[in-house]
């Protein structure tokens, strides 16, 4: 007994130090956030202010770079310029780098949050995570289902297509974030939807909305402060489309 206190002194052996400490980890932006939280890392810095519309387009500070090099690791998305210039500047270790795919669909969920995991070592607290994520997104489709998402034709934004299709939609075109002329809005317009899905941080649709003279949804992929789960971000988006009150 004696010698095990001693030790413990010896070496900085805690109640708490038993278990393995979580690794530190920086997230690009909140929807990389959420998927590493989704993964077991309950702690999780982000770079890019949760207030921007379009977080992608952030440019790091100076005290970012210390953030980097003091973390674990680094998750990124692969599509945000600004880490490409962080991790230059910070001089970056590559094993200390881990991108992730954003697509909010249950399977790619399922398989990046248990890939970054396995980075982590929680695979346990993802695991757990993946069982509530399963009956959450069992409800999702059955309201889907419900609502005969089959029978509403929609045009969507690029960046939605992959959840709006889960949810069963029928969508019978999909559009860029790229500025419109009004002869192509014209064009869409005359594929007769039902609704215009876009994206909240790149929206172009709006006008095909008004000249077809259908509702108009605007689906968030970065999440605001007030949604703090993938989970929640999916529920939201579902809302927005009626789904669930």
């Amino acid at each position: 007994m004696v010698l095990g206190i001693v030790m413990a002194v010896i070496f900085g052996w805690t109640a708490a130090g038993w278990a393995a400490e979580e690794p530190v980890v920086v997230a690009s932006t909140s929807w990389v956030a959420l998927m590493v939280k989704a993964a077991g890392i309950d702690d999780v810095t982000i770079l890019a202010p949760i207030e921007l519309r379009h977080p992608p387009e952030y440019d790091y500070l100076p005290s970012d770079i210390a953030l980097v090099t003091q973390a674990d690791y680094l998750v990124w998305a692969g599509y945000e310029p600004f880490i490409k210039k962080l991790v230059e500047a910070a001089n970056l270790p590559a094993e200390r780098i881990v991108q992730t795919v954003t697509t909010n669909t249950p399977d790619n969920l399922r398989e990046q949050t248990r890939k970054l995991a396995a980075v982590f070592g929680t695979e346990d607290r993802q695991a757990q995570w993946e069982e509530d994520f399963n009956a959450f997104t069992a409800r999702l489709e059955q309201r889907a289902l419900e609502q005969k998402t089959a029978d509403v034709a929609v045009l969507v934004n690029f960046h939605q297509q992959a959840f709006v299709r889960w949810l069963g939609y029928d969508v019978i075109g999909v559009f860029t974030p790229d500025e419109m002329s009004p002869a192509k809005m014209a064009e869409l317009a005359k594929l007769g939807p039902a609704m215009v899905i876009d994206n909240y941080h790149n929206p172009s649709g709006e006008g095909i909305a008004a000249i077809a003279d259908v509702p108009y949804v605007q689906l968030a992929n970065f999440p605001s402060k007030e949604l703090d789960s993938l989970m929640a971000l999916m529920e939201d988006n579902a809302r927005r489309l009626g789904l669930v009150e």
